[in-house]
């Protein structure tokens, strides 16, 4: 398996409707998207089970629903949240170790995603991986206050044998979080700083910058739409754009149609509403909430008013965007929550890896099956 090819990395919350996205967007077959979940704390409502499921299951649930929607491509998952007495007593180890092995029984593959702060526990499991697999790559995520401290490549070297592994199979993200940069360049003239000292070139296995611009909190009355700039995009454009200054151009990571934080389990009924992405906005049509006498026919009219829009892309671009359209059609199925996040997110990775395609001047596939089979690799 390689992730060199990579062009996009989406950091999700293993939103069930984000992971069937991962199956039907447009281009994600191609060997450019390479996506890493955050596993959120157990307690929510499962779309699919329909009903809340336990630590256990929440943890074990994991690989089935990997390989139904992504099969043997490989991912990265992100434990940090479940890395606490309560997932480790239900899974009787560590949470990370459980998901990793859930995701290969299924036929699935998961690789961990690790940070400067994960805790001993954590970067334990981490070194139980490395050491059963040691050429299968690893994530290591660095947030910006990381990347100022850390003073040369030979510290953060230091730290990727620390658990286990080598920079050449370590895929290193730059993390920025939730960023609002109206004008890039000179904080672009900073990142680079720091990339030329901890990327030096041909180092890592691949090396992402990620951050969003997406609202955290848009307040946004019912039947009201919310624009939203893509300033991420700009600041990644203007990133490739000096990318004279970088040691080599970092790919692109960002959070979908997500603001990167709030997994607390969501206990009220959802509002209904559709999120999405055009070249340069984020847009958010809100509509009424779903508790009686509502329903979930409150998303009819939210669709109305997207379809109708000089921003929607049509019913061709992606099934995500057919989905939406067909909420306009006499007799149609609703859908739920799930699904129109799936419309969502399918739309919006259709349109960053077409973004990306066209930025970096790259066009068709790579290899869909990972280079080494699956069985050759040793359980935890």
């Amino acid at each position: 398996m390689s992730v060199r090819d990579a062009l996009y990395m989406p950091q999700l919350k293993w939103k069930s409707g984000e992971c069937k996205a991962l199956g039907t967007a447009r281009g994600a077959m191609s060997g450019r998207l390479l996506p890493a979940f955050r596993i959120p704390p157990s307690g929510g409502f499962d779309p699919d089970e329909q009903r809340v499921l336990s630590p256990l299951e929440h943890i074990r649930s994991f690989g089935a629903r990997l390989s139904a929607n992504w099969g043997k491509r490989p991912v990265f998952v992100d434990a940090s949240l479940v890395d606490d007495d309560k997932h480790a007593a239900a899974c009787r180890r560590h949470p990370l170790t459980e998901l990793i092995e859930r995701a290969w029984l299924e036929g699935a593959f998961a690789a961990p995603i690790v940070s400067l702060q994960s805790s001993p526990s954590y970067v334990e499991a981490v070194k139980r991986y490395t050491s059963a697999n040691r050429d299968w790559p690893i994530c290591l995520r660095l947030s910006l206050s990381d990347m100022e401290r850390l003073r040369s490549f030979g510290e953060l070297d230091a730290v990727v044998n620390t658990f286990g592994a080598s920079p050449h199979n370590t895929v290193l993200l730059f993390d920025g979080g939730a960023l609002h940069i109206s004008d890039p360049e000179p904080f672009v003239h900073l990142v680079a700083e720091r990339f030329a000292v901890l990327a030096p070139r041909n180092t890592w296995a691949r090396v992402f910058w990620g951050s969003t611009s997406f609202p955290e909190k848009p307040n946004l009355k019912a039947g009201v739409d919310g624009r939203f700039p893509r300033s991420d995009w700009e600041l990644y454009r203007s990133i490739v754009s000096n990318g004279s200054e970088f040691p080599s151009v970092p790919m692109f990571s960002d959070y979908a149609l997500e603001f990167p934080s709030y997994y607390k389990p969501v206990k009220v009924p959802p509002v209904a509403h559709l999120r999405y992405s055009t070249e340069t906005d984020y847009w958010i049509f809100k509509g009424q909430s779903t508790k009686k006498p509502n329903g979930f026919g409150a998303i009819f009219p939210v669709a109305r008013r997207l379809v109708s829009s000089e921003y929607f892309f049509g019913e061709e671009y992606s099934l995500g965007n057919k989905f939406i359209d067909s909420l306009l059609l006499e007799g149609a199925k609703t859908g739920n929550a799930s699904t129109w996040r799936w419309a969502s997110t399918d739309h919006h990775i259709s349109l960053i890896l077409k973004q990306l395609s066209v930025l970096h001047e790259v066009e068709g596939e790579t290899a869909r099956e990972p280079a080494i089979p699956l069985k050759q690799l040793q359980l935890i």
